[in-house]
């Protein structure tokens, strides 16, 4: 949104007037609201690097090093306004209280001034009394037993004394020393009243040592000085007091200043050996004054003589480096002194000094000396911060020049003693102590005023003793600085001197200083000192002009200036501009105002509660400086008008060469001979007036911006900052914790955090005030539109008529419903989709909630980068995702299974939910809109939560929406690791798929369900193709693993899509799938219990525990799992499933695989006798015929018969066993084996029968005593299949029955008659008796035939 031009209310001086008239010609365009950061950020560089030089360090010691002699006090211009000004005298006679008493006084008078509260004070014998300067005053009375010598004023130590006691008077007298309590408060009218308390525990002897000084530190510590020479500490807590050991002249507090004093060093020689010849009375020392480390870090003390001199004094040898602070210092060495001040000359005055009185702070030296016999005169010595001449410095640095200034006229009286008066408190915080120049200060430090405590009056005689007294006049000093030196020059409407201070400060100085004028508020400085102020920075004579580098020619370099093709050219970085003063005065005078403030961090979490932030700034100092920034930011909207309209007017051109900040110009299309101007861009960057017009809308909007930050932060201190940082997320927290001013102006992050905390202030808000009441947003918006734009007033304002909405029913809830989104849809980029999602869901809104979400998604990415394959599409996608879909995603999860709560769904659930008969309402809606949507960005979203949340049932639906199945599927295949131009078929075999994560396979499955539901012949093959896919994929790590008994249920259910399908096929292939993954599944039992025994197989390989691994973790070919894993580790069973599941297997070999089988389970330990042996036969048999019957190559019944036989008859494996007399056991068994086919077992049994000799392997197949009991076995396989036909009467109609039965009785007659001619030729003892059994059944089923 643009930034509102005019100035803020309450500043008349800028009402945009001149902007208005001229507004036709010239425009300044306000900056984008999309690159006020970027545009802030550009000017804070530019700014920071024009004024680097506020922050270098000029020690004291090397100014003193550099500075000539003969230049150390130039003099003032003539005429130059006073820097030392008398404010207000009041020379008022002492209380009669106190004249009455000096009259009477017996011992001694003493008295003295506390600036820190307006007071003075005088001692009276033992007597002491205070009272108010500022007025005639009744003055507040304490008295002592013995005579007071001295007294001091300090604040006390924390924790010591109740809070009514501010400061503590300290009173001296001859044999003690006491602490009184004081308090003073002011009335309405600034009528100080004082009281004082009488603490009675703290008191301490004096020693017979009286006391002739004292004074104290800012915490607390009281020193006393003696008449001994001595210095002595008072210590004082809440329990006793009482006078530490006495130390001697030079000493030392500790590193942190709290450490007890003690005697580091004497000095007895002060004055340097060059300062020799002065007088002895004028090398006398009046003043002692510590040297603070922002001055010096090698200098610590100025002793100042009466005569004007200075000695300089360190605790380190001259030359040696700064001395770390931890190493404390041993000895006092002379630096340097400074030669006497001269004062200014005046007619009739001296102009030697004898100093009486001096007072030293900031910089600032106060002098009295005594000039007439009742006047005295009161000089300031100060840095002179005007640009030096040539030749006034010695070294390679600056040097210390000082100008003297005298108040005038003369004090009246003599002066007793100067006190620095308490100051404001300066506008923004000192936030380091490097010494800065006043220059650099004085925008935010107030100037310093100093108390001078006089005698003026009479002689009065004594009753006893002949003394002098005085009345006492006390006088308001006003030092001025710079700015306040410019302030006079404009007030008196001087252009010459004024021209005269730009040549003395330099034209960046006094501009900087100019805008501060500029700035000033109504109550601080006149319109008329503001309008020439204004006038000032607007004259290029003083403020000089923007300049290319000398000797750059503008066009110079272009072809097309020579009559050649010009085709643009690099624009060299010493091209670049020397900007005129104003401009970096502008820059000066801003970068201090931010200086004190800029990088603080705004909170810092409190020791109770981390996640509590607490204000570093104050409501004050965020005030103070948004009121600099808010007006300074006005006059530059009215500078830039102004400047520009000038530039036009006196350059004659067209006002669209200068009509468009930032955006360029030009001086026309050709030159005087026709041909073509270089670009306008070039012409731009040649001319550093139009630059630099660029460079000051820069600055503007960085001004404007760190006004609105202030302000900002100022709302939220004032609704409890602390509160609301606890109610954001973590995320935005930590980002607040780590942020400074500066962040939050010239940062995207600070930006994006104050929304958070916007959005969350609003909240509370109109929980507390109401839904209706906007006024926060109205304040929010006018305050600081940058960070609270119109469209975040129109989310807020739509947010609280959707809480509205939520306490109504019927038409009225839809219709405010419906209005909310109205707006929100209009502000859709500024929307927090996340948190309005869960209210619009609640209102029932569910169309418009995914309708919100894709128009955010279009404000976001209008261009629609997130289409393109690079990093910026990835990151547009991304920021699509989280910032829009995600949140509707997440409620439609929960919707689908309210175990799912993250984010928005989380959030709805807190919020209660949705009634039950609302939830497939919601689900429907979101689908539904989803479906008619043409973001596919939104739709892939859509499917992918679905596909999390394996919501199958809603995928289906969403699947048969018009034109989604191709959609769906698309996505389904992508998202599963498919190729997604083909539908999946077993008629294309695929390479196996890659270990696929738990998403991916889901994806699958879901996909497999949607083909199955689908109910056509494709889709069902589809369905098989995509269960065999994920039943092959590749083993994985950890969660992407799948087990043997995951692929063997997908085998099954790709067996179940064929069948349904009907397709033998593809039936037939699945069900070997089947097989073999059974199979498999089994080897890893087999060789595991193998494993686990440790006793492998005669020459079986050892590496069992690598096969084993290989063997679980993917699906191995049939032959693998027969060579590598069945057949070495002997097994036969599954070795012969697996020759069922094989082709064209040589038949002996399968009779091999038998032999190995049966005989393995003949050798079982365990099994003692053969009919042992032979039920485990009979059971490994029916074990393999349960899968494999009725296969053809697996099944080699004859020689299964065979081997039954043999072992029976005790001739195999072993021979020479005693046979076993059961005949029908081998018979009845395999009838069982084969299903009850008992005809399948004869056709076995014949098979036998007409096996030829000669065979080696099977000697004993023509052996009477063999084929004896294969005719036995057979008459028993004769009466099953006789039993088998009777059962089957009750099958099928009765006409087919009697068919078969008579079709069967002919074949089991006929079967009699061939095995009883078979009995008759065998050479055998029972062969009669065989034969008779058959001839009697044949003649049974004879007669049988007969009734059929």
């Amino acid at each position: 949104m643009a930034r509102p031009n005019g100035l803020p209310p309450g500043r008349s001086q800028y009402d945009g007037t001149v902007a208005a008239q001229t507004s036709e010609s010239i425009k300044v365009n306000s900056v984008p609201a999309a690159q006020e950061v970027e545009v802030a950020s550009r000017a804070l560089k530019e700014m920071s690097n024009v004024a680097r030089a506020d922050h270098q360090r000029i020690d004291l010691k090397d100014l003193l090093a550099n500075s000539s002699r003969d230049s150390q006090y130039p003099e003032l211009p003539a005429g130059w306004p006073a820097v030392l000004s008398q404010e207000a005298s009041i020379t008022r006679p002492m209380p009669d209280m106190v004249i009455d008493s000096q009259r009477q006084m017996q011992a001694a008078c003493f008295c003295g001034v506390f600036p820190e509260i307006e007071h003075a004070w005088a001692s009276v014998d033992n007597v002491l009394y205070v009272w108010d300067t500022s007025r005639m005053s009744v003055p507040v009375k304490w008295q002592e037993e013995q005579a007071i010598c001295c007294a001091g004023l300090t604040r006390p130590k924390p924790n010591v004394f109740q809070q009514a006691v501010q400061y503590l008077l300290v009173v001296c007298t001859t044999v003690e020393i006491a602490l009184v309590g004081v308090h003073v408060s002011r009335d309405a009218n600034g009528n100080a009243e004082m009281k004082l308390v009488n603490l009675e525990h703290f008191r301490a002897p004096s020693d017979d040592v009286m006391m002739t000084t004292t004074t104290s530190t800012p915490e607390g510590r009281i020193f006393l000085g003696g008449n001994d020479g001595h210095l002595y500490e008072l210590e004082y807590r809440n329990q006793s007091s009482w006078l530490r050991g006495r130390c001697n002249k030079m000493f030392d507090m500790g590193v942190s200043g709290v450490g007890p004093v003690g005697k580091l060093s004497e000095m007895t020689n002060v004055m340097p050996s060059a300062d020799k010849g002065q007088s002895p009375a004028g090398s006398t020392i009046v003043l002692i004054a510590p040297i603070p480390p922002s001055e010096s870090s090698s200098i610590h003390l100025m002793a100042v003589t009466a005569d004007g001199r200075r000695v300089y004094l360190s605790s380190q040898p001259v030359n040696a480096p700064p001395a770390p602070v931890t190493k404390r210092p041993v000895a006092l060495y002379n630096v340097t002194s400074r030669s006497a001040i001269t004062p200014p000359a005046h007619q009739g005055q001296s102009r030697s000094l004898n100093v009486t009185v001096a007072h030293y702070s900031q910089g600032a030296l106060l002098l009295a000396d005594t000039i007439s016999e009742g006047n005295s005169r009161v000089l300031l010595v100060g840095r002179d911060l005007t640009i030096p001449p040539v030749g006034t410095s010695t070294g390679s640095g600056p040097g210390l020049r000082e100008f003297v200034c005298e108040i005038s006229p003369p004090t009246a009286g003599e002066v007793l003693a100067f006190g620095l008066c308490p100051q404001a408190k300066p506008l923004l915080p000192v936030i380091d102590n490097t010494i800065k120049s006043e220059l650099a200060t004085q925008h935010v430090t107030p100037a310093q005023h100093f108390m001078v405590m006089t005698t003026a009056g009479k002689l009065y005689p004594a009753l006893t003793l002949s003394t002098q007294l005085f009345f006492v006049g006390a006088t308001q000093a006003h030092r001025l600085r710079p700015v306040d030196v410019l302030t006079k020059i404009l007030r008196e409407d001087r252009p010459g001197k004024l021209a005269e201070f730009f040549s003395l400060f330099g034209a960046t100085e006094a501009s900087a200083m100019c805008y501060a004028v500029a700035t000033t508020h109504a109550q601080e400085a006149s319109s008329a000192i503001v309008d020439r102020a204004r006038a000032a920075l607007l004259d290029t004579r003083l403020t000089g002009e923007a300049a290319l580098p000398s000797g750059h020619q503008p066009g110079a370099s272009h072809p097309a200036a020579q009559g050649g093709f010009y085709m643009g050219e690099v624009v060299a970085e010493a091209n670049k501009p020397e900007w005129s003063g104003g401009h970096r005065g502008l820059q000066t005078y801003l970068q201090r105002l931010l200086h004190p403030t800029w990088d603080s961090r705004l909170v810092s979490p409190t020791k109770a509660n981390p996640n509590s932030l607490m204000p570093n700034l104050n409501e004050e100092t965020l005030k103070a400086l948004q009121l600099r920034l808010r007006d300074l930011s006005g006059f530059l909207q009215d500078y830039q008008q102004r400047k520009l309209e000038q530039l036009r007017k006196a350059r004659a051109k067209p006002a669209s060469y200068f009509g468009h900040v930032g955006l360029g110009g030009g001086f026309g299309q050709t030159d005087s001979k026709g041909r073509a101007n270089p670009p306008a861009k070039r012409q731009r960057l040649d001319d550093p007036q139009a630059q630099e017009a660029d460079k000051v809308q820069e600055v503007t909007a960085l001004v404007s911006r760190a006004s609105e930050a202030c302000f900002l932060v100022r709302v939220l201190i004032a609704n409890q900052l602390s509160r609301l940082t606890q109610l954001i997320d973590d995320s935005w927290r930590k980002r607040l914790q780590n942020m400074s001013l500066k962040d939050l102006v010239c940062s995207k992050d600070g930006e994006e955090t104050m929304t958070q905390i916007i959005a969350v202030l609003l909240d509370e808000h109109q929980k507390a005030a109401g839904l209706e009441d906007s006024s926060l947003s109205s304040r929010l918006q006018q305050g600081c539109p940058s960070y609270f734009k119109e469209d975040d007033k129109l989310y807020h304002t739509a947010n609280g008529e959707l809480r509205r909405a939520q306490t109504l029913q019927g038409t009225p809830r839809q219709d405010i419903t419906r209005s909310a989104l109205d707006k929100l849809v209009r502000v859709a980029k500024t929307v927090d989709i996340s948190h309005v999602s869960p209210l619009l869901a609640q209102l029932g809104a569910y169309d418009g909630m995914v309708a919100l979400a894709l128009a955010k998604a279009k404000a976001l990415d209008p261009e629609v980068v997130a289409a393109q394959k690079s990093e910026a599409g990835r990151l547009a996608r991304e920021r699509r995702y989280e910032e829009c879909y995600a949140p509707v995603i997440q409620i439609l999860k929960y919707l689908v299974n309210p175990d799912l709560k993250e984010g928005s769904g989380s959030a709805l659930a807190v919020q209660g939910g949705l009634p039950a008969a609302a939830v497939d309402e919601a689900k429907a809606g979101i689908l539904r809109r989803g479906a008619s949507c043409k973001d596919n960005f939104f739709l892939e979203q859509l499917l992918a939560g679905l596909v999390s949340a394996r919501a199958i049932s809603e995928l289906i639906n969403l699947s048969q929406a018009p034109g989604m199945f191709s959609k769906v599927q698309k996505h389904l295949l992508k998202a599963g690791g498919l190729p997604t131009d083909i539908k999946p078929s077993l008629s294309i075999t695929p390479p196996p798929l890659v270990a696929l994560d738990t998403q991916q396979v889901i994806s699958l499955e879901m996909l497999a369900k949607i083909y199955t539901h689908a109910e056509n012949g494709d889709c069902l093959e589809a369905a098989a193709a995509v269960y065999n896919a994920l039943a092959t994929r590749m083993n994985g790590p950890n969660t992407n693993a799948v087990d043997l008994e995951k692929r063997l249920h997908l085998f099954r259910q790709a067996a179940l899509q064929g069948q349904a399908l009907g397709n033998g096929s593809i039936i037939s292939a699945m069900e070997i799938n089947v097989q073999l993954m059974d199979i498999q599944i089994r080897l890893v039992h087999e060789l595991t219990a193998l494993q686990a025994s440790s006793n492998l197989p005669e020459g079986a390989p050892d590496d069992l525990g690598l096969r084993l691994k290989s063997l679980q973790g993917s699906v191995q070919p049939l032959v693998d799992l027969y060579n590598q894993y069945a057949a070495p580790y002997h097994q036969w069973e599954l070795c012969i499933e697996l020759v069922h599941a094989s082709d064209g297997v040589d038949m002996a070999y399968v009779q091999q695989l038998w032999d190995l089988y049966l005989k393995q389970g003949y050798e079982l330990p365990g099994l003692q006798s053969l009919d042992a042996k032979r039920n485990e036969a009979f059971a490994r048999v029916q074990r393999v015929t349960s899968s494999c019957y009725p296969s053809k190559t697996a099944l080699p019944l004859d020689h299964i018969l065979l081997r039954l036989e043999q072992m029976s008859s005790g001739v195999w494996p072993h021979r020479n066993v005693t046979p076993l007399e059961d005949h029908g056991g081998v018979a009845d068994n395999m009838v069982k084996a084969c299903k009850d086919e008992p005809g399948t077992v004869q056709e076995a049994y014949s098979a036998l029968l007409d096996r030829p000799g000669g065979d080696q392997n099977n000697p004993d197949v023509r052996a009477p005593v063999l084929r004896m009991r294969v005719l036995k076995s057979l008459y028993c396989v004769l009466l099953a299949r006789q039993s088998k036909l009777d059962e089957q009467r009750s099958y099928g109609t009765y006409q087919t029955y009697k068919s078969t039965k008579r079709r069967v009785l002919s074949e089991l007659i006929q079967s009699c008659q061939d095995y009883s001619t078979e009995a008759s030729r065998l050479q055998h003892a029972e062969k009669q008796s065989v034969q008779d059994l058959f001839d009697e059944l044949r003649d049974e089923l004879l007669h049988g035939s007969q009734r059929a």
